[in-house]
């Protein structure tokens, strides 16, 4: 006798919705990972370019004898600016020496303060107590009397040397902030902490030496680590940040690693 024909009608349709979600999940997960591939690649040629802009700038130092220095600018801009340079490279002249935790940029208030105060002493003394030619010498006596530290050196854009910018747009580049590129962290010698937010310099000397560096460039999920090494001035670029950041900033010139930083001795 023939056995009557039974559907399957109902596990057909739980298998369907089981490739069906499958399908969705495997097409969720490639344009996920495809969207992080596109904006990793807008994170690492903006790793690259800056690697590139440090080198450059240890080179132009030692062809030209000078200090120069990268500021890198930390604090989020509107990326609609009409000019916005999240880092640019400088030319300083004058003193080399690098204070601790200085500021990349003089507080203007306090040295127009520094300068009243100065003014007001000197007005005590002789007429040519401090007597100079130089308008310029005369205005770091003057702070020197009124007891603000200004230090003896003098920061420019670079104006040549700097290879791609046809702008002339004051050696600066900018971030591609639109892509959620951006500056998570940055160390360098002389400071004690870690940069988050404001301005913070990496010098590089003309015997091709530098402040040695780490700093941390992401797109929000992805990280890239640029390293500066203070010997040879040399840059390296990691995918990824480091395992442990006081590994490179705590060696030595001899390779070896240091028991603190300076700053805690």
């Amino acid at each position: 006798m023939t056995q009557p024909h039974r559907h399957t009608t109902a596990g057909l349709t739980v298998l369907e919705l089981m490739i069906v979600i499958a399908i969705i999940g495997m097409g969720a997960y490639l344009l996920r990972a495809g969207l992080r591939r596109i904006t990793k690649a807008d994170l690492v040629e903006d790793a690259v370019e800056l690697s590139a802009i440090l080198r450059r700038t240890n080179q132009l130092a030692i062809e030209h004898g000078e200090l120069h220095r990268v500021v890198l600018d930390l604090d989020a801009l509107k990326p609609d600016a009409d000019e916005r340079f999240d880092y640019v490279v400088e030319r300083c002249q004058g003193s080399a020496a690098i204070a601790r935790n200085e500021a990349v940029r003089p507080d203007e208030t306090e040295v127009k303060r520094a300068t009243e105060r100065g003014r007001q002493k000197l007005s005590l003394l002789p007429t040519d107590a401090l007597a100079v030619g130089d308008p310029e010498e005369a205005m770091k006596r003057t702070l020197a009397v009124a007891g603000h530290h200004v230090a003896d050196r003098v920061c420019s854009p670079a104006v040549e040397g700097i290879s791609g910018d046809v702008t002339g747009k004051k050696w600066g580049r900018a971030l591609r902030i639109k892509q959620g590129i951006r500056f998570k962290q940055v160390w360098v010698q002389h400071r004690d902490d870690r940069v988050t937010k404001g301005q913070v310099a990496i010098y590089f000397f003309p015997t091709g030496t530098a402040t040695k560096a780490v700093i941390e460039m992401t797109d929000g999920s992805e990280v890239y680590t640029i390293l500066v090494h203070a010997l040879t001035g040399a840059v390296e670029l990691r995918d990824g940040t480091l395992r442990d950041v006081d590994d490179h900033m705590l060696r030595n010139v001899m390779g070896d690693k240091e028991a603190k930083r300076e700053a805690d001795k």
